[in-house]
């Protein structure tokens, strides 16, 4: 069964690259044990599975996979998002993207769904005709890259093609990012897979056209790994930031 729990833990030591020596001679248990749990023919302790999921870098979904899979409750917790136990993150994600005005600050879930976002981000999404998508990256898929508002479209599609990649490696499999990174990929052209880098800029800026001006912004993307909560843990809180004085004028003369 793919759900096994020798199954999952076979399929992330080799989606880490271990082979089944190195694994038990990191975690100090026997290559035989590590067989034998991958074989469904020993059920790991609670305590070796965490053990195991911690030194993988599972994610948290996929620990409380295993745990379950093996008869185990799950230690991280999925809590509806109105649960009174959720409500310090959520004040704090708010405090972080209301404290970034007059700049765009935006909330993205796992599937880059958009949870939250500021005033500044909501007036972007609409200026670029984003608004009506709940997925940012659908958004990006049906714009038109010779009218796109975003100058610099495939520069930037790359740039998210690249980041939903390696979400897809950290995260493991995930129907939803797989189907995003494909119609995203089947949108550029096979020669358009090299990012042309300008090296006299030190980072990457996505270029948008808004009323008449040239906005030109970087991200900082954090991401809150210390959230026990399954769900919130996997959130993304995306802030822009000015890469010019052109834009930083923009917005001083627009508060």
């Amino acid at each position: 069964m793919n759900d096994s729990i020798g199954c999952i833990l076979r399929k992330w030591r080799k989606k880490r690259r271990y082979s089944q020596l190195q694994l038990s001679l990191e975690l100090d248990i026997s290559s035989k044990h590590v067989s034998f749990i991958e074989t469904g023919r020993s059920i790991p302790s609670r305590e070796m599975i965490l053990k195991i999921g911690e030194f993988l870098f599972l994610p948290k979904r996929e620990i409380n996979r295993g745990l379950y899979s093996a008869g185990y409750a799950p230690v991280y917790t999925e809590l509806s998002f109105g649960h009174e136990n959720l409500k310090p993150v959520f004040s704090a994600i708010d405090q972080m993207i209301v404290s970034h005005m007059p700049y765009a600050a935006i909330v993205l879930d796992k599937n880059w769904d958009v949870v939250k976002a500021n005033d500044s981000a909501k007036k972007l999404l609409f200026n670029l005709g984003y608004a009506g998508y709940k997925n940012l990256v659908e958004a990006l898929i049906c714009d038109n890259a010779k009218t796109s508002k975003i100058l610099n479209w495939h520069e930037s599609a790359l740039v998210v093609l690249m980041r939903l990649r390696h979400e897809i490696s950290v995260l493991g499999e995930s129907s939803r990012l797989e189907e995003l990174e494909e119609n995203l990929t089947a949108c550029l052209a096979p020669d358009d897979e090299v990012i042309n880098i300008d090296e006299n800029q030190p980072v990457l800026s996505t270029k948008f056209k808004v009323a008449g001006c040239v906005l030109s912004f970087f991200s900082v993307i954090s991401q809150l790994s210390t959230i026990q909560d399954v769900t919130v843990g996997e959130f993304k809180v995306e802030l822009m930031f000015p890469s010019d004085e052109e834009t930083k004028e923009f917005y001083r003369k627009n508060i």
